[in-house]
Parts: C-alpha cells; structure tokens; sequence
C-alpha cells in the first residue's frame, strides 16, 4: 500500500514538473511574439518621421511664423539646406494673397510657407536630395574644393566675418588677406538680407560665419 502512495506521489510531481516547464515555454514563446510586434511597430514609426522629414531649399533661409500668415509673430529663422519635421498628419494650408504654408515641429515649431501655388519649393523631401547627392558623388571624379582665398585687388584689408548676411550683423572678426577660408559643406550665395547688391557666402574656417562672396577666389 506504501509503495503504490509513493508511486503516486512520484507521479505527481513529475506531472506538476513538466506542466510548469510547458507553461514557460508558452509564456516565452509570447515574450517573443510580443518582442516582434515591437520591432515592426518601431520600424514603422521610423519609416513615418522619414517621410515627414523636409529640407530647406531657398538660398536665403525661412523664417517661421507662430501662425500661416507673413504677419504673425515670427519665432525664428531656419537656415538655408538645414532639415525640418513636418507634423504628423500635415495638409497644406492657403494662407493670404494664396501662399501655401505648412507646420513643422522641429527644430522650431511654427509655420514656414512652402511657396505659392505651382512654385512650392521652398521645401524638398530629405530623401530626393539624398538621392542627388549620391548621384553627384558618383558622377564626378573629385570632390568640389571647399577651399577659397581672398581677391587681395577687391578686398587688400582682409575680410570682416559678420553673424549673418548683412554687413550690418555682428562683426566676429577679420581674416588677412593672405590666409586661406573653408566654406560650408553644401554652401549656397545667400542674398544680402538688406537688399544690398551683394551676396554672401558661409564659411566654417578660420572663423564660423558670413562673407562677401564676390571677394573670394578658389585656392591655388
């Protein structure tokens, strides 16, 4: 009788042992699931602030507005080729005398115009100019020179450094005439924010700022 007891009680616990190792399995196995469904829900998201993602493409910058119209209160500027983020679920929004606006979130949140109808190229999509970069790589055989030197006929002084592109802006500084600049990856001429007949470009050596571009010449 002892021995049939402790047969089933043997029995018991083998049972209770392997039930408890199947049960472990399962809740495993839906960590796991549950790990995926993660993954692809971070993919998706990734793939969703890509597309938001803009790049300015006017020479001279945007300003953005707290509200769609140039008359509202400006809350700051975004540089020429530097990258926004769109809103999520953005439209197009026709604002006064029919320019088209939009929303972004980052790096400023606010309002930028986009441009007017049939001219909305205030913005690019990050990806398209990725694209033309890659192409413009692999078409050429070197890389542009960033390299420029000052006309010593146009500028023999040297050449002041201001904050912005007006001579009008802080001045940061003077770079003598025999020394070498280096300009900004991707440069552009930038209008004279004061309607001056000139434009300038920025450089990130010897001092970070805005030059007369029509005082540089490429370096030999």
């Amino acid at each position: 009788m002892r021995q049939s007891v402790v047969l089933l009680i043997l029995t018991l616990m083998i049972v209770v042992s392997f039930t408890k190792k199947a049960t472990t399995s399962v809740k495993t196995f839906q960590v796991s699931e549950e790990t995926i469904q993660v993954s692809l829900e971070t993919g998706e998201m990734s793939e969703k602030t890509a597309s938001l993602c803009r790049q300015v493409n006017d020479a001279a910058g945007l300003t953005v507005q707290k509200r769609p119209t140039p008359n509202s209160p400006k809350v700051g500027t975004i540089d020429p080729n530097q990258r926004v983020k769109l809103i999520e679920g953005y439209r197009n929004i026709r604002g006064p005398a029919g320019r088209t606006w939009v929303q972004i979130t980052y790096p400023i949140l606010g309002f930028v115009s986009r441009g007017f109808p049939g001219n909305e190229t205030n913005l690019r999509e990050c990806s398209e100019v990725a694209k033309e970069r890659l192409g413009e790589v692999f078409s050429s055989e070197e890389y542009e020179s960033l390299c420029r030197e000052i006309d010593s006929k146009k500028a023999p002084r040297g050449l002041a450094v201001r904050a912005d592109a007006s001579r009008l802006s802080e001045y940061r500084g003077k770079v003598p005439v025999d020394s070498q600049l280096t300009l900004v990856d991707n440069y552009q001429l930038i209008r004279d924010k004061n309607g001056e007949k000139r434009k300038w470009v920025k450089i990130s050596s010897p001092l970070r700022g805005f030059v007369s571009a029509g005082n540089l010449v490429e370096c030999r």
